[in-house]
């Protein structure tokens, strides 16, 4: 069972990059990443319910990161699509990890509000493509793809939790 729980791992962290991809070209995450990074919880918390622990601990992270995110996307700071990213990985870092996601989700937005700065200022990029952050961004719009940094985030946080380590630890076991 832990082949499944560690296979679904590698489609949320695949899904995370292509959401990070999408919301640098384009300033937009679509709905079908967070559904497809929702839809790999519920095989993988069924295949090793241990290694998760509580699933009312993952739904209340993920209760709280929508709260948190909600907020966000009133005030105008967020996007939708990166409140939805950041609801659906909220579900998988559960209350234990809720705390070192947004630790690290805060630190790579800041990094990456950094280097939006100095990308605004020098107009680093000649061409960008059409319609992109960078282009958007050049162009003086105050825009930032958070998927970025809520991706890395999730990273941050499966590593910190261990969830990526003792389901890998798991596999190697089987396959022995």
């Amino acid at each position: 069972m832990a082949i499944v729980t560690f296979s679904m791992i590698i489609v949320v962290l695949a899904v995370t990059v292509l959401s990070s991809i999408s919301d640098v070209r384009s300033l937009r995450i679509p709905d079908w990443h967070a559904l497809v990074i929702l839809g790999c919880f519920i095989p993988a918390w069924l295949a090793s319910p241990v290694a998760f622990g509580n699933i009312w601990q993952h739904v209340g992270a993920m209760g709280i990161m929508f709260a948190v995110t909600y907020i966000m996307f009133c005030a105008g700071i967020m996007g939708g699509g990166d409140s939805k990213l950041g609801t659906v990985l909220g579900l998988w870092t559960g209350l234990s990890g809720l705390i070192p996601f947004i630790m690290y989700m805060a630190i790579f937005g800041g990094v990456l509000g950094g280097v939006a700065l100095v990308m605004r200022n020098r107009k680093v990029f000649k061409n960008p493509l059409p319609r992109s952050w960078i282009e958007q961004l050049q162009n003086g719009r105050n825009a930032m793809p958070y998927g970025v940094a809520i991706s890395f985030g999730a990273w941050a946080a499966f590593i910190q939790t261990g969830i990526i380590h003792n389901q890998l630890n798991e596999v190697f076991k089987i396959i022995h």
